[in-house]
């Protein structure tokens, strides 16, 4: 990292603020500054939520049918089995989510049956790293590839309740990242409900990786400008949907406890 001091200041906090951007990083920052300080100001993390708990046993049983170490029904009732071990009693969101999980794996595993075996490193997912120069500043960007196929093809899967027509901005700057990483691979995130499946790979990676840098200097300067403490007393909380439940969070940004 070069010429950033203010993203310097606050990782030399130490606060979980590491050298380096992500697209979650960045979007967390363009989307909800109140929770990025939380976040890299104070180390202090979002619950995982039924939803993100669905994606996460959802895409593991996708993994282990591509990489054939599970048939896809025994992957769907592990899957099934571990969601209910983490809720042991479903309330509405629950609910709706463990009843999604067995259409979102087949509708995965059918869209991505011809593509073969994916490669990963050491059995996880690949991690990236791209230099991002601003010319008089650079930075390192990172991620992680969720599946990296021998035909050229990197596939980001999401799972959702509604398949969407079009990628969001969010995703659009997490599939730059990625296409900067391996230009020589197509790119594109597979969105997944459980009756739908569809392939998009929108935005041009070099308009999206320059707006990136633009949002970088911005970052830096609200870094620069702010300690954790200044932002927390002059940022309010917004109404995204970072914030939804989280209420003991909430409590601590306002200084209740």
């Amino acid at each position: 990292m070069k010429n950033l001091p203010g993203i310097a200041k606050w990782v030399n906090l130490k606060k979980g603020f590491e050298p380096n951007v992500s697209p979650s990083k960045l979007n967390l920052y363009r989307n909800s500054p109140s929770m990025f300080v939380c976040r890299y100001g104070y180390n202090k993390k979002q619950q995982t939520s039924p939803a993100m708990w669905r994606g996460i046993y959802v895409e593991d049983a996708v993994v282990e049918v591509l990489t054939q170490k599970k048939e896809i029904e025994q992957a769907v009732r592990d899957a099934q089995t571990k969601f209910k071990e983490k809720y042991f009693v479903f309330d509405e969101k629950c609910d709706r989510e463990f009843k999604a999980m067995e259409g979102m794996i087949h509708k995965s595993c059918e869209a991505l049956e011809d593509f073969g075996v994916p490669e990963f490193e050491d059995g996880r997912q690949k991690k990236i790293e791209i230099d991002i120069d601003g010319g008089d500043w650079s930075i390192k960007g990172v991620g992680y590839l969720d599946l990296v196929f021998p035909n050229g093809q990197i596939i980001d899967l999401k799972t959702t309740h509604a398949v969407p027509s079009s990628m969001s901005p969010d995703h659009m700057l997490q599939r730059a990242f990625y296409h900067t990483a391996y230009s020589n691979y197509q790119v594109r995130f597979l969105y997944v409900s459980k009756n739908k499946a569809a392939f998009l790979e929108d935005g041009d990676t070099a308009n999206i990786m320059n707006e990136a840098k633009h949002t970088i200097k911005q970052l830096d300067s609200f870094c620069d400008i702010l300690t954790p403490d200044q932002a927390r007393k002059s940022i309010p909380i917004d109404s995204s949907f970072y914030w939804f439940g989280e209420d003991s969070l909430r409590n601590f940004y306002n200084g209740k406890e």
